[in-house]
């Protein structure tokens, strides 16, 4: 079963430029993270090494003190000059030494504050020492001592110690401070950069996958609409009649075998982006390009038009062809679809029919004519029969004898029942011969005359009609009034011996269906009027032959009559457009349902 293709909410290209375009998002961010924490890491990193510079130079200013130091002592103990150029050498690395730290902590104001009171303290030692030494050259190795221990050089040595260890430790606690901050921000980065590319990562499987499942998706619905296609494509190869698709421009899109076939295209060719002119001869080419136009242009389609076929169409010489616009979801006309189908032979009926039709109607026409006549011209014979029996029978009745008598009462009556017969054909013919134009008739008053009419047989038979309210309806008045004489008498006349006849005439109004009448429309008002009796009715399977010409039930010496009457009361509700069924029993009486339109568009041709 085919089913419609969803509308996607997001194409395919949203998909990939939102999925790859969130990647790209978070590939941005990871690298101004990266490039910020790099920033701040390299920062970090030179802070650091700044800080390890400071330890490094005031570790070399605290081991050349010590070198200084113990230059000195050695100095004093022995007055060696060597010890002494050794201690002026790192007394030299000290102050350049220190130098360099001032320089490296020269924007740290605690930092230089420490560095001042350290220089000061170098001084103080620088002059306790050079005192020290002056006092072993000039007065030997026991004034030198005695200074030693009079002076407590130690003491300003340790003060010195002292400082450089505060100022040691404090660039200890802020290079720890510093390497946490960096490692900090490592691992930090770190986890950015993992969970970002993580996060891209996912946001371009997600689009990948979304990507493919779309695809996959536009694939089946690929497949779905090309199978769609195909089947399309199967359903009007099968149709028989000629089905072709064409363009705004009037190009052939698509068509089916048929159409194909019928222009004589070989299978391996084909139709698609040809033009009428490529097909058809110049006359039948214009033609087909002139309907074409009107349907493109104006949008009005062309149903049922009648045409003849191309001349090399193997026994096909007409068609009729429906071209109907084709319009896009805007309204707008994108082309057409036509439909032919080969009437050669609805034609060649066609054109029987009419011939049969002009023969019947001349043959109506001449047994109407010899009916008429034919009636007319018997009368006279048969009024003069009558008319000499009459007088053989007053003149002559006592001369002929009893069996001359009985001859001549049964020729009298076969006259009487031959001129019977001749009426009722004059008035069958006259149906329609004779027919008036349909005007508003009320059927209570109509049918209230011919009670009228049958006074004198109802009360002769005991019997009674009883009469419901009947409609107005556009008729042929004479004719309702022929139609219900004629099925009240018959009600009359074929009544039970020991009973009297009892007639009802009811209606109702309703309403048309598909089934009612043959020219009804759906819903048309309709006139139902139910004619029943008490009388000896008949077998079921005799319905229809009671409405046959000259068909009877019973012999004339049962009931009398011709059998024409319910042929006249079919052939009046023909005329009307209406039906007339008979539903009976035997011994239960008899029912005739008459359904007539109540509004009558135009007069029905004479059949």
């Amino acid at each position: 079963m085919l089913t419609p293709l969803k509308p996607q909410k997001f194409s395919i290209r949203g998909k990939v430029v939102f999925g790859f375009g969130l990647g790209l998002v978070m590939l941005v961010v990871i690298a101004f993270i990266a490039w910020r924490s790099t920033r701040h890491f390299l920062s970090t990193a030179e802070l650091v090494a700044h800080s390890r510079a400071v330890l490094e130079t005031e570790e070399k200013v605290l081991r050349h003190l010590m070198e200084m130091e113990s230059a000195r002592r050695g100095y004093l103990l022995t007055g060696d000059e060597k010890q002494l150029r050794g201690f002026h050498d790192a007394r030299s690395l000290v102050n350049e030494n220190f130098s360099l730290l001032r320089a490296l902590i020269a924007e740290d104001d605690d930092a230089l504050r420490s560095a001042g009171k350290i220089r000061k303290l170098l001084d103080a030692s620088y002059a306790k020492q050079a005192a020290e030494i002056d006092a072993r050259r000039e007065g030997g190795f026991k004034a030198a001592h005695d200074l030693f221990v009079r002076a407590d050089s130690e003491q300003v040595n340790r003060e010195i110690h002292a400082v450089v260890r505060d100022f040691e430790e404090r660039e200890r606690m802020r290079l720890g401070e510093r390497a946490q901050t960096t490692e900090f921000v490592g691992a930090a980065t770190t986890l950015v950069i993992i969970v970002g590319s993580s996060v891209a990562f996912i946001a371009l499987v997600a689009a990948g996958w979304m990507i493919l499942r779309d695809i996959a998706k536009r694939r089946r619905a690929e497949a779905a609409l090309a199978e769609q296609a195909r089947l399309l494509s199967e359903i009007i190869d099968t149709i028989p009649d000629f089905i072709f698709l064409k363009d705004a421009e009037g190009r052939f899109v698509l068509d089916n075998r048929a159409h194909r076939r019928y222009l004589g295209v070989q299978p391996s060719e084909t139709l698609t982006g040809k033009m009428p002119s490529d097909i058809y001869p110049r006359e039948i080419a214009l033609r087909h390009e002139a309907d074409d136009r009107h349907v493109l242009t104006t949008g009005g389609p062309i149903r049922n038009r009648v045409e003849a076929a191309r001349p090399a169409a193997p026994n096909i010489h007409w068609l009729e062809t429906t071209r109907m616009p084709l319009r896009d979801g805007t309204g707008k006309v994108v082309g057409l679809v036509g439909v032919s189908t080969d009437i050669t032979q609805r034609k060649a009926d066609e054109e029987k029919l009419q011939r049969f039709a002009a023969q019947l109607e001349r043959s109506n026409l001449e047994l109407q004519n010899f009916a008429s006549v034919a009636s007319h011209d018997l009368q006279e014979p048969l009024r003069k029969i009558q008319a000499f029996g009459d007088r053989l029978a007053a003149k002559c009745g006592d001369q002929l004898g009893e069996q001359g008598r009985g001859y001549l009462e049964r020729m009298q009556n076969a006259s009487g029942r031959m001129q019977t017969l001749i009426h009722d054909l004059l008035q069958l013919s006259r149906v329609t011969s004779r027919a008036q134009p349909f005007q508003p008739c009320d059927l209570g008053k109509i049918v209230g005359e011919v009670i009228g009419d049958l006074e004198v047989r109802i009360e002769q038979s005991g019997g009674k009609v009883e009469v419901g309210a009947l409609p107005t309806i556009d008729a042929d008045p004479l004719q309702m009034r022929q139609l219900f004489q004629n099925l009240i008498s018959n009600a009359l006349k074929f009544h039970k011996p020991d009973a009297p006849p009892v007639v009802r005439i009811v209606s109702e109004l309703v309403w048309a269906t598909d089934h009612s009448l043959p020219g009804a429309k759906p819903r048309e008002p309709l006139a139902e009027i139910v004619v029943s009796d008490n009388g000896i009715g008949f077998d079921p399977k005799f319905a229809e032959q009671v409405f046959v010409v000259f068909q009877r039930l019973h012999t004339k010496q049962e009931y009398e009559g011709t059998g024409i009457g319910l042929a006249v009361c079919r052939k009046i509700t023909d005329r009307h457009g209406g039906r007339i069924v008979a539903r009976s029993e035997e011994g239960r009486g008899a029912t005739f349902i008459i359904t007539l339109p109540l509004h009558q568009s135009s007069e029905p041709e004479n059949p």
